[in-house]
């Protein structure tokens, strides 16, 4: 649950970003307008992600984890997204799959 918390933290921080794709408008000007609310919940999913990976890993394994997952979830944001193509979210759907399995098993 913690790495689906990371994704959609980074989701929401990229929704203020220029290069947000243009058929995801609408729900980007609404996150636009309340940066300071859409900002302060990102970082808390961010903090909840953190929490539940070092309760159930060890904090300091649950950290590199989150590094990690972090990490990834920030390049399929920015690699994928504007795309324009809906392969795109399959690759992220897939990968996301593939995490919660492999964290699963």
């Amino acid at each position: 649950m913690g790495i689906v918390l990371i994704f959609l933290g980074c989701f929401l921080l990229y929704a203020k970003s220029k290069h947000f794709p243009k058929r995801l408008q609408h729900l980007g000007n609404r996150l636009r307008k309340n940066t300071v609310q859409t900002r302060l919940v990102g970082y808390l999913l961010f903090v909840g992600a953190y929490l539940l990976l070092g309760s159930q890993l060890g904090w300091a394994t649950g950290f590199v984890v989150f590094l990690i997952t972090l990490i990834l979830g920030l390049v399929l944001n920015i690699i994928l997204l504007p795309l324009h193509q809906k392969y795109a979210y399959i690759l992220a759907g897939l990968s996301l799959l593939v995490i919660i399995i492999d964290n699963i098993l």
